[in-house]
C-alpha cells in the first residue's frame, strides 16, 4: 500500500460542515465531528451533492465575513458556496476553470469591475463549479455575477446560476466556448437583463442550443439581483417558473397561432383618389406601393393628388420629395386642390375671384389641416437622413402614409452599386414592418430595351425598374404610367397585387394644366399594350 496521500476537502455528511471533510487516498477524516473513515487505495469516493468550498486565492487577502447576514439580498452560506468575499472597500468574485481549480478573481468596486487577479482568460462560468448533470437538470445563464447567486438562492439550488465573465456583449462567443459543458443539461434559462444588450445576448444563445432546452426568463426589474433585491425570491423564483420557450427569431409555432383566423385580421384599407385604382386594389398599411413611368410623365403629379385624397379621407400624410423644396411643394398642393395652377405665377393678375376664393380655401384645407407634414431637405439626399424622418413623421407625428419622391435620387449616390442600392430598399421594408404605415415611392426606369421611349409610348414592365432587383421583389404593389406618342394622354396599369393579384389595364388620364387636374379620360377594360 502507499503513502496515503491528500486529495481534497469536501462537506461532512455527519456533521454538515461545508469543507471540514478531508478526502484521502485510504481514508476520509472530518476535521469537526472527528469521524474516521477507512477506504480502499484506489476505491470511487462517493461524491457528496453539496459543492466544494471556495477557497479565495493566496495572492488576495480577502474576508468571508460580512457586516450582515447578507450582500444585495444573497445570504452569506450562498456567497461563500459561489465564492463572492469582501475585498478591500469592493467585492472579489471567485472564479475557476473548467476543472473546478481557482484560477482568478474579478474585483469590483460600486458594481464597476477594477481588474482581474489570476489566470482570466481560462475562467468557466462564475458558478459552473456548482452544477452537476447528474444532479441539476437546469441552469440559467446571467450575465452578472451577483445575478447567479440570487437565481440559486431563490430557487434553493435547483436551478444553478451561472454568469459570464465579460457581460452579455461577449456572452454567445463564451457559451459557444463552453458549448459541452452547457448543453448537457436538459433546460437552459437565458437570465440575461431586461435591456436591448441583454436581449440581443439572448437573441444570440438561443441559436447555440438544439430546439426545446431553451427559455427566456422575463424578470419584472433589470436583472435578476435588482428583482431579489427589490421583490424578494419569490419574484426571482416566479420569473424562473414563468420562463417560456425561447426559439429563434423568425421561428414560430403553428400553435401560436391558433383562433387567429376566427377575427377579421386587423390591417387597414383605404380607397384612393382614383377609384379604378381601388377597382385592382386598394391602399393597405404595412405596404410598399411603387410608381414607376418616364421623366415628365406626370409621376409627381399622381402621387400628390393620392396624398391630397389621403389629407380628404382624414389620413395623415408625410410627404418627402426630394426633387423640390417644401415651399414649392405646398404651392403645388395648393393649386393641386384649388384646380388652378399657381406654382409658376409671378402673380394672381387675371384670376376670378372664384379661383382666388377656391386658393384660400385650399390654402387652409391643406396648411390649416394638420394632415401633412414635409421634409425641407436643403439639399441632403443621405438614406440615413431620409430614413431617421421618415421614422420621425411615422412614430412621432403620427402619419399613416409617407410619400418618397423619388427612390432612385436617394440612391443616386449608389447607382454604380445595385447590391448597396438593394439594402437600401430592404431597409425600406423594414422600416414598413416595424411601422406598420404605407409608403408610396417613386422610381425611374432604365432605358428601353426595345429602342422605345418611355416618354412618347412605351409601356415599362417590372425589368424596366433602375438598378434595383429589390424593388421587384419587395413591393406589395407597383403601378406603371406610360404616354401616348403625339396626344396628352397617360394610360396607367398595375404590374405587380401581391394582395389582391388583380393586375393589367387600370384607367387613362388627361393632365389639364389650368386646373392641374389629371382627368379620367376612359376606362377600358379589354385595352392591350
Amino acid at each position: 500500500m502507499g503513502e496515503s496521500r491528500f486529495i481534497r476537502h469536501a462537506p461532512c455528511d455527519s456533521c454538515n460542515s461545508s469543507d471540514a471533510l478531508a478526502i484521502y487516498t485510504d481514508h476520509t477524516f472530518c476535521f469537526n465531528c472527528q469521524k474516521f473513515t477507512k477506504t480502499e487505495e484506489g476505491e470511487e469516493v462517493k461524491k457528496t451533492s453539496r459543492p466544494q468550498p471556495i477557497r479565495p486565492m493566496i495572492d488576495v487577502d480577502m474576508t468571508t465575513e460580512w457586516d450582515a447576514d447578507d450582500y444585495r439580498g444573497v445570504p452569506k452560506k450562498v456567497l461563500s458556496q459561489y465564492g463572492v468575499y469582501k475585498y478591500a472597500d469592493g467585492v472579489a468574485f471567485q472564479y475557476r476553470n473548467k476543472k473546478g481549480v481557482n484560477i482568478a478573481q474579478k474585483i469590483k468596486k460600486d458594481g464597476k469591475v477594477q481588474g482581474w487577479k489570476g489566470d482570466a482568460k481560462k475562467v468557466a462560468g462564475f458558478g459552473s463549479h456548482l452544477a452537476n448533470s447528474g444532479h441539476h437538470e437546469a441552469i440559467a445563464i446571467c450575465e452578472g455575477e451577483m445575478d447567479a447567486p440570487s437565481i440559486y438562492h431563490a430557487t434553493r439550488g435547483t436551478v444553478v446560476g451561472i454568469s459570464v465573465p465579460n457581460g452579455a456583449q461577449n456572452a454567445a462567443n463564451f457559451v459557444k466556448k463552453h458549448i459541452d459543458f452547457f448543453s448537457q443539461f436538459k433546460t437552459v434559462y437565458i437570465a440575461t437583463d431586461m435591456d436591448e444588450p441583454g436581449e440581443k445576448a439572448a437573441n444570440d444563445l438561443v441559436e447555440l442550443f438544439e430546439a426545446g432546452k431553451v427559455r427566456r426568463v422575463v424578470f419584472p426589474k433589470k436583472d435578476a439581483n435588482d428583482t431579489l433585491q427589490e421583490l424578494g425570491s419569490h419574484a426571482v423564483l416566479e420569473a424562473i417558473r414563468a420562463a417560456k420557450e425561447r426559439r429563434p427569431d423568425g421561428i414560430k409555432s403553428s400553435s401560436e397561432y391558433a383562433g387567429l383566423v376566427n377575427k377579421p385580421p386587423e390591417r387597414k384599407a383605404t380607397n384612393c383618389a382614383f377609384p379604378f385604382w381601388n377597382d385592382k386594389t386598394p391602399f393597405y398599411d404595412n405596404q410598399l406601393i411603387v410608381l414607376i413611368a418616364g421623366s415628365g410623365v406626370g409621376k409627381t403629379t399622381f402621387a400628390r393628388k393620392l396624398a391630397i385624397g389621403d389629407i380628404e379621407n382624414g389620413i395623415k400624410v408625410g410627404w418627402i420629395g426630394l426633387e423640390e423644396t417644401a415651399e414649392e411643394a405646398i404651392f403645388r398642393f395648393v393649386g393641386q386642390a384649388a384646380q388652378v395652377q399657381i406654382h409658376a405665377r409671378e402673380n394672381y393678375a387675371g384670376l376670378t375671384d372664384e379661383q382666388i376664393q377656391n386658393i384660400a380655401q385650399a390654402d387652409k384645407f391643406i396648411t390649416g389641416s394638420g394632415r401633412l407634414e414635409l421634409f425641407d431637405h436643403f439639399g441632403s439626399l443621405d438614406e440615413k437622413v431620409i430614413l431617421q424622418r421618415m421614422n420621425y413623421m411615422v412614430r412621432s407625428l403620427g402619419c399613416q402614409h409617407i410619400y418618397l419622391d423619388h427612390l432612385t435620387i436617394l440612391g443616386s449616390g449608389l447607382a454604380q452599386d445595385t447590391r448597396q442600392l438593394d439594402a437600401l430598399v430592404t431597409k425600406i421594408r423594414s422600416f414598413i414592418a416595424a411601422t406598420k404605415c404605407t409608403v408610396f415611392a417613386i422610381s425611374h426606369l432604365n432605358r428601353s430595351s426595345t429602342g422605345e421611349n418611355f416618354e412618347n409610348g412605351a409601356a415599362p414592365e417590372l425589368h424596366n425598374i433602375r438598378n434595383s432587383h429589390s424593388i421587384v421583389q419587395l413591393a406589395d404593389t407597383i403601378w406603371a404610367l406610360n404616354r401616348s406618342r403625339g396626344a396628352n394622354l397617360t394610360h396607367s396599369r398595375c404590374l405587380k397585387n401581391r394582395m389582391l393579384g388583380r393586375c393589367g389595364y387600370a384607367g387613362s388620364f388627361e393632365f389639364d394644366e389650368k386646373t392641374q387636374q389629371l382627368n379620367h379620360v376612359w376606362h377600358d377594360p379589354d385595352m392591350q399594350f
